[in-house]
């Protein structure tokens, strides 16, 4: 505060001053997706409308001593990047193998072609597990691909990206403009 001729003059400081948040090892950065999108806070874990809610990614959101969520949005494209902490290693393991058993049970239980389709991820390590759908609706059609991976014996990561474009005259599988898979093994292996 500086006092000059009887007028009090402030300098106050905003969030914008404060620049990009601090880089958080698991989480995706702006800087890895195409024009370093500002990052937006997320509060719970979100299961894309066309995806596996079989595998449980609320469980690992409900277990989890700590969680990390963000997102940034891409025009069409919206990226989730998650992050659970365990202090129990055994818990985490116990909640990655329910995850991962949870996705192959989803194979022939979501909407079938031309509606819907719903693959796992091939190729993945061990450590990784993941799909790929995409949902055929009226007004549009949503192309959702999540991956979780373990970051190490007490942390799993996990990035979803959802492209969301209209029906008319759209793609009828619309690509993806980042991949889910290349951007959680980079953050698993932070």
């Amino acid at each position: 505060m500086a006092v000059a001729g009887g007028l009090t003059s402030l300098t106050a400081c905003t969030d914008d001053d404060a620049g990009p948040p601090a880089p958080i090892a698991g989480i995706v950065e702006a800087a890895d997706l195409p024009g370093s999108p500002e990052q937006e806070p997320l509060e719970d874990d979100i299961v894309a409308a066309n995806g596996c809610t079989l595998g449980g990614p609320n469980h690992l959101q409900d277990n989890a001593d700590h969680t990390h969520f963000v997102q940034y949005t891409l025009g069409d494209t919206v990226v989730r990047s998650y992050l659970y902490t365990y202090t129990v290693p055994a818990d985490s393991t116990k909640d990655y193998d329910f995850l991962a058993n949870g996705n192959k049970r989803c194979v022939g239980q979501m909407a079938p072609p031309p509606a819907g389709e719903y693959h796992l991820l091939k190729g993945l390590p061990a450590t990784m597990t993941g799909w790929d759908a995409i949902s055929r609706r009226d007004s549009e059609v949503v192309h959702s691909q999540r991956v979780w991976a373990r970051r190490d014996k007490d942390t799993i990561v996990s990035v979803l990206v959802t492209r969301t474009v209209d029906k008319a005259g759209a793609e009828q599988s619309p690509s993806l403009p980042v991949d889910a898979m290349a951007l959680a093994t980079k953050v698993a292996a932070e």
